[in-house]
């Protein structure tokens, strides 16, 4: 079964993306109307008809955000409680709308990547890959196997950044800090690798560069100490307690809202776009409860095949004679959260127009569903199992003419 991926606004009609995640097939089709799917308005930033005030009820409404701690980015909830329950909420869109799309138009490519990767840094690697994939015309394996690497390593820190925010709002201090020095190590092995923590400037078309190479060794001593910190942590009681049955999405629940990423797959539907990338071999990872703790268990495996990932590639600076694809062409790439969706449309080598879609767009949907019924000190423990940002959630206005 297909399920919607995207949805622009381009040419005074909807630009739907549909897409297959067994045979990676997508599908493309302008409409008039938006198709009638539940994720529909969430992807061109509406978010209003998810609030469903239950009949009879005497809830309070409140706003949680823009600017409130634990949300980590401008962006808010609006909630509604009769006291301890969450009875509706839904996210509010748009605080962290900068139109970095439109400034990325009519440049030179390298230029445009340059704009792409500071509109969320850290899924840098994600977007550019998903990019180079849409604008290559004669992709390089040499190249791309760097990429991948690049873009495994960019997971290592995003699931290291997860799992200490987990901890910290469990109160598991010793963990928390442990690993947050080890999504810090990795950046620093990034910085020495790339120039650039986020990696900003390693990817351009038709090549990839790198300018220490043998820094990638240091992340032999990083595994080992994942190792112990993971052990340690899963054996705390408490832990595990507040995170099992927290946030629980069924099986039906990701299929109804087209769930992308952890969400999916915490929740035993192995949504991947790794599983079809032709510079990918890759069996996704699932798990079938679909709780905080689900989800937590599908990093913990991913950081171990992100590891044997890197650790079999040649990292090294890597270039190749690039041409570039006119018209509109689709690039997708498995970032920590969910699936990243890039259309682009060249003209002469230029970019003319471009649609963004993160899988945050998609997955605080999932996570408001989830969290829907549950108490508000449960919220944290939901919120960072999903791994989202708002920044990742409000490219979209390069989509609209």
């Amino acid at each position: 079964m297909k399920a919607l991926s995207a949805v622009f606004r381009k040419g005074g009609k909807y630009l739907t993306v549909w897409l297959d995640y067994e045979s990676g097939e997508a599908e493309l089709e302008f409409t008039d109307s938006l198709p009638d799917r539940m994720i529909a308005p969430a992807l061109i930033g509406e978010t209003g008809p998810y609030m469903r005030i239950p009949p009879g009820t005497n809830a309070v409404p409140l706003t949680f955000g823009p600017a409130a701690g634990g949300l980590g980015q401008a962006g808010a909830f609006e909630i509604l409680t009769y006291g301890e329950r969450i009875v509706a909420i839904r996210p509010v869109y748009g605080y962290k709308r900068r139109g970095l799309e439109k400034v990325m138009l009519d440049r030179p490519i390298g230029e445009s990547i340059a704009v792409l990767e500071r509109a969320t840094g850290n899924f840098a690697m994600a977007y550019t890959y998903a990019f180079l994939k849409a604008v290559e015309a004669n992709p390089d394996e040499d190249v791309w196997e760097v990429r991948k690497a690049l873009l495994e390593l960019e997971r290592l820190y995003n699931h290291f950044n997860a799992i200490h925010k987990l901890a910290g709002a469990a109160s598991q201090k010793v963990a928390t800090m442990h690993f947050h020095a080890l999504e810090e190590d990795v950046l620093r092995v990034f910085s020495r690798l790339t120039g650039h923590r986020y990696g900003f400037g390693s990817n351009l078309p038709g090549e990839v560069r790198v300018l220490e190479p043998g820094v990638i060794q240091r992340l032999g001593r990083i595994k080992a100490e994942f190792h112990s910190l993971t052990d340690e942590l899963l054996e705390s009681k408490i832990f595990i307690d507040r995170l099992h049955t927290t946030c629980r999405l069924t099986r039906e629940d990701v299929i109804e809202l087209d769930a992308v990423g952890i969400a999916a797959r915490g929740s035993s539907v192995p949504r991947d776009v790794r599983a079809f990338d032709r510079f990918y071999s890759y069996e996704p990872v699932t798990y079938e409860d679909g709780d905080a703790l689900a989800r937590l268990m599908v990093r913990i495996e991913e950081v171990e095949k992100s590891f044997e990932i890197i650790e079999g590639s040649d990292v090294r600076s890597v270039s190749s004679d690039p041409s570039l694809k006119d018209g509109l062409n689709l690039g997708l790439a498995e970032a920590s959260h969910g699936d990243v969706l890039v259309l682009a449309e060249l003209e002469n080598e230029r970019l003319r127009w471009i649609g963004l879609r993160g899988a945050s767009r998609i997955n605080y949907i999932a996570f408001a569903k989830g969290i829907t019924g549950n108490i508000f000190t449960d919220f944290p423990f939901g919120l960072e199992s999903f791994g989202l940002n708002f920044a990742d959630a409000d490219l979209w206005q390069g989509g609209e003419d």
